[in-house]
């Protein structure tokens, strides 16, 4: 006769299997991160404070939680066993239980442990991200104190602020069983380019039309149309790349960078977000510049050709970065940098390229940075020009807005004071960028994204 039982016994077994895998990921991340710590030369009463945290407190912390999970594994393969035992015991004496609660007892058994294991994997997920983070603090803490390298204080403070965001992710995994990878990254991406519409009378609201870049509110329409292109909904983001040709020689590029347009701390599709502010303030490799690397390869600059980077807030620190790298700059030819809105003073730009960055006086983000602030004092702050403010002080979005800072920068150069001064002597430097008698220009906007399988 035949015997039912109250748990699915193979539902249990794999429920234990996947408790067992991620006690085992946390082990492994334990192991990785105790390596780390004490991988590098660091020496002196910091480190050992650091070190004699990490072995005292956050390394028995992890164990415990890998503990718990193992033992957790052990008790429902001792019931899936005793379950099996008294089934076989049951058939042999001819007894019988009622299958509908069974079948009902198992399937409950089965959504337990899926429902532990869901958030098992968010929590371990979201930890591990979390220490990342933590590790490039202390490793930043660790080069500044031993005279290695000299961290801004932006850096390190933007590294710490992404540990404890993206241990406040893993905790919200934990409740939700999905891992929202707050503060986390992944690969840049870039979608084919379109073509830009030259003719006002085939744009449309998603689609602006090129204005060629005559002068420096023109080239900022660029970013401004960015926006625009971007906002499309289920847009990811876009880059608008203009080629300018004078017939002169080589074209020139102009790259135009928009900024945030997702404040969620979830590293989505969508690669300009705020989990890129962070990792990008602290120096961290980001989906953000990569789709921006992506999309001038997939717009086809050929290898050395003048290009110019804009951008505007999240952009322009793109822009900096991008700058910074030499690999980067290896392959591409980038001569000029302009950013407003944007707090780069903290990076290091390659010598060869000539920045400007223009900010509103009363504009807070392109100060985030403290001036550059480290160990080691304030570094050579980039070209800069201070601007009008369009709000008062506590007006943070006017301030901070792309088209006022556009508006701004038309009034300055009309007014000719000696920041109109300094932004004529920086547009007379961008021959190869400016459509002049007899040139033409033409864009694509490429769409850019965030591969989101990556770690």
């Amino acid at each position: 006769m035949t015997v039912t039982h109250g748990m699915d016994t193979a539902a249990g077994r794999v429920a234990g299997q996947q408790l067992d895998t991620g006690a085992q990921e946390i082990r492994e991340l334990a192991g990785r991160l105790d390596a780390l710590l004490h991988s590098f030369d660091w020496t002196g009463s910091d480190a050992e404070r650091v070190r004699e945290t990490w072995q005292v407190q956050e390394r028995p912390d992890l164990d415990a939680a890998a503990g718990h999970l193992s033992g957790l594994a052990a008790l429902l393969r001792a019931e899936a066993e005793a379950q099996d035992g008294a089934s076989d015991s049951g058939a042999g004496g001819g007894a019988a239980v009622a299958a509908a609660p069974a079948a009902g007892a198992g399937g409950w058994l089965s959504r337990v442990g899926s429902w532990i294991g869901d958030r098992v994997g968010a929590f371990a997920a979201g930890l591990a991200r979390s220490m990342g983070h933590r590790a490039d603090f202390w490793g930043k803490v660790g080069d500044v104190l031993t005279g290695r390298e000299d961290w801004s204080v932006a850096e390190i403070a933007a590294s710490a602020i992404a540990g404890v965001g993206a241990e406040a992710g893993a905790w919200t995994g934990l409740v939700t069983g999905e891992d929202g990878r707050w503060f986390g990254e992944g690969a840049g991406v870039a979608g084919t380019p379109d073509a830009v519409p030259t003719d006002a009378a085939q744009a449309s609201q998603y689609r602006p039309a090129l204005t060629p870049p005559t002068d420096l509110a023109s080239l900022m329409q660029g970013v401004a149309d960015g926006y625009q292109v971007g906002s499309e909904p289920g847009s990811t983001g876009d880059v608008r790349i203009t080629r300018v040709d004078n017939g002169s020689g080589t074209p020139g590029y102009v790259v135009a960078i928009p900024g945030t347009e997702n404040w969620s701390p979830s590293a989505g599709a969508q690669p300009r977000d705020l989990s890129a502010n962070v990792n990008l303030v602290a120096g961290n490799p980001t989906a953000a510049a990569e789709s921006v690397q992506r999309a001038m390869e997939a717009a086809g600059i050929p290898p050395g050709a003048p290009v110019m980077l804009v951008g505007h807030s999240q952009g322009g620190i793109i822009a900096g970065a991008l700058a910074s790298d030499p690999a980067f700059m290896e392959r591409f030819g980038v001569s000029h940098v302009m950013t407003y809105g944007a707090p780069i003073d903290h990076m290091a730009l390659d010598p060869r390229v000539q920045v400007l960055q223009m900010q509103h006086g009363a504009d807070l983000v392109p100060r985030l940075d403290l001036g550059g602030l480290g160990a080691g004092g304030f570094p050579q702050a980039q070209p800069t020009v201070t601007l009008e403010s369009p709000g008062n002080f506590w007006e943070l979005g006017t301030n901070h807005s792309y088209a006022e800072y556009q508006s701004s920068v038309r009034e300055a150069m009309a007014a000719g004071g000696a920041e109109g001064r300094s932004l004529s002597e920086y547009q007379a430097s961008l021959g190869s960028f400016l459509v002049g008698p007899g040139g033409s220009a033409s864009a694509v906007d490429v769409p850019v994204s965030r591969r989101v399988d990556q770690p």
